[in-house]
Formats: C-alpha cells, sequence, structure tokens
C-alpha cells in the first residue's frame, strides 16, 4: 500500500505511514469503529429508567425515553452498545402504560367525586 499523503510505500497493515505520521484509511477506519457508540439509546435508556418515577409529570419523560430509544433503534446497525436502546424501549413502554394507568384511575378518582 501506498501513503495517501507522501506515497511512499508503507506495510499493507499500517494505522499511520512512518514516514510522514498522516493516518491510513485503515487507522481511520479503527478510530471511528471505537468512537461509534449508541447515544441515542444510552440516553434513552437512562430517560426510561428516570421516567419510571418521573412519570407523574404526565408522563412526558416516558415519551422522551421512547423517542430517544427508538431513535437508538434505527441506529442499531451502524453503532455499538444496542442493548442500552431495547433497554430503554422496554422501561420507557412499561413506564408510560403504567403512568398512564395510573392518571386514568387518578382523573376517574376527581370526576367521580
Amino acid at each position: 500500500m501506498f501513503c495517501k499523503n507522501c506515497g511512499k510505500q508503507i506495510d499493507d497493515n499500517a494505522a499511520i505511514c512512518i514516514y510522514c505520521g498522516v493516518a491510513t484509511e485503515k487507522g481511520t477506519d479503527r478510530e471511528d469503529e471505537e468512537k461509534k457508540i449508541n447515544a441515542f439509546g444510552i440516553t434513552g435508556f437512562v430517560i426510561g429508567l428516570i421516567s419510571l418515577w418521573l412519570g407523574i409529570y404526565f408522563c412526558i419523560a416516558s415519551i422522551i425515553g421512547l423517542v430517544f430509544s427508538a431513535i437508538g433503534m434505527v441506529k442499531m446497525k451502524k453503532c455499538k452498545l444496542n442493548g442500552f436502546a431495547i433497554a430503554g424501549l422496554v422501561l420507557s413502554i412499561v413506564s408510560l402504560v403504567t403512568w398512564a394507568i395510573v392518571w386514568i384511575v387518578v382523573g376517574a378518582a376527581i370526576l367521580a367525586l
């Protein structure tokens, strides 16, 4: 393989050129793979976990966690740490259903008075 910067021949498995220090295509691929994590999935998981307690605020946290987890699910093929997106989706759905039932019961109790 030849360096794309200086044009000198380098080892095919080299991550950087030993002559000019520029990263090769293989080196940039490895860096990109290491940096890509599923941030939306992790965010959805954290918000889904928090929404178990914050559902009292009209299920807003549950809906936000659901949205972030759904975006994380879409990005699963390109990222690592995808289990957080699945867990966030489950937590958000459970929280949304639980708090929706609580609000329906509370609303019915208020109307019955």
